[in-house]
């Protein structure tokens, strides 16, 4: 256990560190993340792709199971609410509390416990938090910031968010490889993995100089933890979300050993930071979003520990 998940807190706490030592400056997490969600991570994706059968990636099981999984999350913050606080707000809630950091930390953690037969699942589970859950959100903010406004304009614009997603693009534009319509060219397929082996280690020291950032939102994250929100969001995320998917996955979508584990520990990652983008960007509380990235980042150390000796027994 400890040779899967040391890897990957190592990197993150290291950057973390490198950043409060002032080793790295304070714009460096915004120039890496930028790195790795335009060019690293769309190349791991593409490479994924580009690579495996269309058979490989055809399992509706494992994608219904991770998805319907984060979609009954992310409705409860939306439904059982009764503060008064505005829906956006809630819609965040709902991102923020299933909203797994594939990207970041699930392809080096899913290859590392799994190895490269990880690929498939991980790039599904990817593909759908960006396109499913993201594209959602920023759906459910613009309406509530637009309200009154015609819908088609809100379509329009989660619509061109997703076109400029590489994300998105990615799988798409392999998907011509995969299916034999176009060859790609040795040197170019060279370079692509040479950016996608980037990936896995920039994407973990992207998040872990994210953590450290500079920012008045991250100045008192052990006292913003003692807040209700990040705590109920954080026990959705580690607890309520993995338990769910794990039920979903044997009973209603007949999953069994390696496939039930790799979906049950995709969805049991801690926050991902598009999460706080949205935050930033739409001028939420972007204090409870951090602190709940921070402090599952923390605590999926053990509850990731706890499902990696666990479901091997019972899946």
């Amino acid at each position: 256990m400890l040779n899967i998940l040391a890897p990957i807190f190592g990197l993150i706490a290291l950057a973390y560190t490198s950043r409060k030592i002032n080793i790295l400056g304070p714009s460096a997490y915004l120039e890496l993340n930028r790195y790795v969600a335009s060019l690293a991570l769309p190349a791991l994706i593409f490479d994924n792709v580009a690579h495996v059968t269309p058979a490989n990636l055809n399992q509706p099981g494992f994608a219904a199971s991770f998805i319907i999984g984060a979609l009954i999350v992310f409705a409860l913050p939306l439904l059982a609410s009764r503060d008064g606080r505005p829906f956006g707000d809630r819609a965040l809630d709902g991102l923020s509390g299933c909203y797994p950091n594939v990207g970041y930390i699930g392809f080096p953690l899913a290859f590392l416990a799994y190895g490269a037969s990880s690929a498939p699942g991980a790039t599904i589970a990817a593909v759908l938090t960006a396109c499913v859950l993201f594209a959602l959100a920023i759906a459910l903010l613009e309406w509530d910031l637009h309200r009154g406004h015609a819908f088609g304009a809100t379509v329009m614009k989660v619509g061109k968010s997703l076109i400029r997603n590489p994300i998105l693009l990615a799988p798409i534009l392999a998907s011509t490889i995969t299916t034999g319509w176009l060859e790609l060219p040795a040197a170019v397929d060279r370079v692509i993995k040479l950016l996608a082996a980037s990936a896995g280690p920039c994407a973990l020291v992207a998040h872990g100089l994210f953590l450290a950032r500079d920012d008045p939102s991250n100045a008192r994250p052990w006292l913003a933890a003692t807040r209700p929100r990040p705590l109920v969001l954080v026990s959705l995320k580690l607890l309520l979300q993995p338990m769910i998917t794990a039920l979903l996955a044997v009973y209603a979508f007949g999953l069994k050993g390696v496939d039930a584990q790799l979906v049950v520990i995709l969805s049991a990652l801690p926050t991902g930071t598009g999460a706080f983008m949205l935050a930033d960007l739409y001028r939420r509380d972007v204090e409870v979003t951090s602190t709940t990235i921070m402090m599952s980042t923390i605590i999926s150390a053990l509850t990731l520990s706890l499902c990696l000796t666990l479901l091997p027994r019972i899946l």
